[in-house]
């Protein structure tokens, strides 16, 4: 009974300290993982997230069940039969995707606005992008991803784009000049040595401000890899050029991702003019890419999301360090690593 009284209290100090009964008890877990303060920053946060095919669709859950503000859906196409083998958030062909999604979305936290918006992202004005926390870009090409970036960048919004093609995925972020908090770490020596050790005691916990700085998209692929030694390109996967081809391929396509093996010869072409805009040696991308890169399965969205998810969580909440400022997911060897990429 003594513990029943302790929980009721807990929820009258979080209500107390601005947040309801119900979100007090639905966030307290993740209240004793990040804080109280990170999770009201997330309560006042906005976000919004383009495209919601597997890679928008997972982001999305991880969102919502987090606990932001309000969660907007921007996605103008219609459910397709592929979407139904593997979309867990769609379940009628022909209807809108995002309108479809929002539903079960709102039903996984009734705590957050979720919002379908089913205007083509092409169609939006650059002020549309400015009422957000953060954008959260798939789907797009590349001159567009640029374009949005520059907007947020300007305006001081977090910014992340990915994609997922096949066994390959990736997110890259902009948090720009990014504060954010961490527990401080105590010292205490051991003969000669000096070790380090969190304090042991909540009541000893202190959180220290911290900064860090992250280069904008167009600096991240201009990127000079000819500088690398070639044991770099020995011990590191070759995942980021392989999503640099793959993204060559959509913008010389119409916006068209690789689906059959007919798609062969303009994979190939596409690693070649990825590998001059690279500066490397096409012979660093792997041929045996386009084997893998059709569709985007699930598995893969579901990795990649989640690492993305807990960066923008991250971002939002100012808590922990965030990465620098890529991650990178091959799943033909399954290797997952985060990449700084830029000057």
């Amino acid at each position: 009974m003594g513990g029943v009284d302790r929980v009721g209290s807990a929820l009258v100090k979080l209500t107390m300290e601005g947040l309801s009964a119900d979100e007090a008890e639905q966030y307290d877990r993740q209240i004793r993982l990040w804080g109280l303060e990170a999770q009201k920053r997330l309560r006042t946060s906005s976000v919004l997230v383009v495209g919601a095919k597997g890679l928008g669709a997972e982001l999305c859950k991880n969102i919502v069940l987090a606990g932001v503000k309000s969660l907007t859906l921007l996605d103008h196409a219609l459910v397709s039969p592929s979407d139904l083998g593997n979309r867990f958030l769609v379940s009628k062909d022909g209807e809108s995707r995002a309108k479809q999604a929002v539903v079960q979305l709102q039903a996984l936290n009734p705590n957050v606005d979720v919002l379908a918006d089913t205007e083509p992202v092409g169609e939006k004005d650059d002020t549309f992008f400015t009422q957000f926390s953060a954008v959260c870009v798939s789907c797009s090409s590349l001159p567009f991803l640029l374009h949005i970036n520059n907007v947020c960048r300007t305006h001081g919004i977090k910014f992340f784009c990915g994609d997922v093609w096949g066994f390959y995925g990736y997110f890259l972020s902009d948090l720009g000049e990014h504060e954010y908090s961490m527990e401080e770490v105590s010292e205490y020596r051991v003969g000669d040595e000096t070790q380090a050790v969190a304090p042991v005691q909540d009541g000893e916990k202190k959180s220290v401000k911290k900064s860090c700085s992250f280069p904008a998209l167009q600096e991240a692929l201009a990127a000079n890899w000819s500088s690398k030694p070639a044991r770099y390109f020995k011990r590191t996967p070759p995942t980021w050029f392989i999503i640099r081809t793959l993204q060559e391929f959509r913008d010389s396509n119409g916006g068209r991702d690789p689906q059959e093996e007919g798609d062969r010869e303009g994979l190939l072409s596409a690693q070649a003019a990825a590998a001059a805009k690279l500066g490397i040696n096409p012979d660093l991308i792997p041929n045996h890419f386009y084997r893998f890169c059709n569709g985007d399965l699930s598995p893969v969205c579901a990795i990649v999301s989640g690492v993305m998810g807990q960066e923008v969580i991250k971002a939002l909440s100012g808590k922990d360090e965030p990465y620098q400022n890529c991650f990178l997911y091959d799943g033909v060897n399954s290797t997952g690593i985060v990449e700084y990429i830029g000057p």
